[in-house]
């Protein structure tokens, strides 16, 4: 039999000369093995005096002269691709932690990594390592622009670079997790340029913090890899959601049993826990991310610098070196906002070089960056204008004419997103966000805080410009994706059953394309149950009518 050798020069010498002889070819190389060719074969064609060149099945994968160089260059690029798919969960050195963090689970071997239910993860090197979308999934592909999936800022590459490394060296486990928060980041930050440094920080600082801290790690990269397919969130039960579940809730429950512990120790619980809480925003129920928010309180208030029972300074926290305290403090002044409940804890904001300063009155500020803005684009000075009037419903304060002048003269005065993009098409979307929020504080302002209807002449018009704002977008992950806390805010503020079916949509659209944002579709039964209530009443909604709905829904 020929060897791959002798064949591969036969498929050479054919290629390069197109034929080696009129009767019997030989090639070189197997003249010089002593063997018979077989490779060639003769076949009756309009040129009798040519022969027919194909190559065997059994020999090397070579193409037929016949066929076109492009086709063998793309079997060739479809074989080396599969050659590079990379199992991530292969990668993560975890044997022992798994063992000592997940209780519901038996103790795994070193190399069982299905013991505990994570599907693997499989990473093609050679593709984009933003991209969402299930193979499968191709009817709604269609409804999302291409350039949605595209690593249009090349954030991938900045973060982790395109590797082709051995899976079976446990060496290669840090690049590989890299690679699965990459894929993460781009999908999930509305900038992920001023995402990119964070979150290389945030790898390494857990994944050499011991087995517990990379095991958390190792979870959050394989989800984060799979936030966007189907196969995340369709089946009955995802372990590997439980598992980080567990994990995160596991490791709080013990530095809280601590009766002195360091600020390390604290930070790194912390640091777990706000990103487990992203995770299921996007692919559990609400529930999932509200109890992680409450049972990591008492270590965001240790780590904050006021005394205990005082007001905590939220503008401090937004330039606090200690990433993650901000990032909780604004997630939990956002969720309070959206569900209509208060905060965890009373916030106020602080001037510059006073020790005092009057939680209900606007402060200037400049508008600078911040983790809720580099994620969902909210502003930073829509975060401190929340806080205060969260603060002012916790204290009963009715506003007057004056607050509420200073209040629309620094929505109106907002500063636009102004971050360097290398795609135009990224700073549009990004401005045309950012004009969504100023448009749902406005509504936020008068219905909240004034207590007015969805029927009142300001309501309206904030609304009408929302609107006009959305109906000359096409749908599509982008901008929707960040879209949808604006859309969950401005909806009470929704009449027209034309207007509430569009703005429904656009937020089932995303789940029903990759089953993600899970805890969305269960805050669009608030929604609904809102607005039947106010029909069948006869009366436009009010913003109390969300806690009632809530509370009906939800339970909460």
């Amino acid at each position: 039999m020929a060897s791959i050798q002798s064949a591969a020069g036969c498929c050479q010498r054919k290629t390069e000369r197109g034929e080696f002889g009129e009767i019997k070819p030989q090639c070189l190389c197997c003249q010089q093995s002593r063997i018979k060719c077989h490779e060639y074969t003769s076949s009756k064609t309009k040129h009798p005096n040519k022969l027919n060149t194909t190559i065997q099945p059994h020999s090397m994968s070579c193409t037929a002269v016949d066929e076109s160089r492009d086709t063998a260059q793309h079997g060739t690029h479809l074989a080396n691709t599969k050659e590079r798919d990379l199992h991530l969960r292969d990668q993560l050195p975890l044997g022992d932690d798994r063992a000592t963090c997940e209780a519901p689970y038996s103790a795994p071997s070193s190399t069982a990594v299905a013991d505990v239910g994570i599907p693997a993860v499989i990473i093609d090197t050679n593709a984009p390592l933003t991209s969402n979308r299930s193979p499968s999934s191709t009817e709604t592909q269609n409804d999302v622009q291409t350039q949605e999936d595209e690593d249009l800022e090349g954030i991938v590459s900045i973060i982790s670079r395109k590797l082709v490394l051995d899976r079976t060296a446990e060496s290669n486990a840090l690049p590989f997790v890299l690679q699965g928060y990459a894929a993460w980041i781009g999908r999930l930050a509305f900038d992920p340029m001023k995402m990119m440094g964070i979150a290389r920080n945030f790898v390494f600082n857990h994944f050499g913090d011991g087995d517990q801290s990379r095991w958390i790690i190792g979870l959050l990269a394989n989800i984060g890899t799979k936030v966007g397919s189907v196969e995340l969130v369709e089946g009955q039960h995802n372990s590997m959601l439980s598992a980080l579940q567990v994990a995160v809730r596991r490791r709080i429950g013990a530095v809280n049993s601590l009766h002195n512990p360091g600020t390390d120790v604290l930070v790194k619980a912390l640091d777990c826990a706000v990103e487990a809480m992203l995770v299921h925003f996007y692919a559990s129920p609400v529930d999932q991310a509200m109890t992680l928010r409450h049972e990591v309180a008492p270590i965001f208030r240790q780590l904050c610098p006021e005394p205990p029972g005082t007001p905590i300074d939220i503008r401090a926290l937004l330039n606090h070196p200690l990433g993650c305290l901000w990032h909780y403090a604004e997630m939990d002044i956002i969720f309070s906002v959206v569900s209509d409940t208060p905060t965890l804890f009373r916030y106020r904001v602080g001037i510059p070089g006073s020790q005092l300063s009057d939680p209900h009155r606007p402060v200037q500020v400049d508008q600078g960056d911040g983790i809720i803005q580099w994620l969902h684009g909210v502003p930073n000075q829509l975060i401190l204008l929340f806080s205060r009037i969260k603060t002012m419903q916790h204290d009963k304060v009715t506003p007057n004419e004056g607050m509420i002048t200073e209040f629309e003269q620094e929505i109106r005065g907002m500063k636009p997103f102004t971050g360097p993009s290398s795609e135009p098409f990224l700073g549009i979307m990004r401005s045309f966000v950012q004009e969504c929020w100023r448009q749902t504080a406005y509504v936020y302002l008068y219905m909240a805080v004034c207590g007015d209807s969805s029927d009142t002449p300001r309501v309206k018009e904030a609304f009408k410009r929302f609107m006009r704002l959305i109906n000359g977008t096409k749908p599509g992950r982008l901008p929707d994706e960040y879209l949808i806390l604006t859309i969950l805010l401005i909806c009470p503020a929704a009449k027209r059953q034309h207007d509430r079916e569009i703005l429904k949509q656009r937020v089932l659209r995303l789940y029903s394309r990759d089953r993600t944002h899970v805890s969305t579709t269960f805050i669009t039964f608030v929604i609904e149950d809102y607005w039947a209530r106010a029909d069948i009443e006869g009366r436009p909604v009010t913003w109390s009518d969300v806690s009632v709905s809530r509370k009906r829904v939800l339970g909460v």
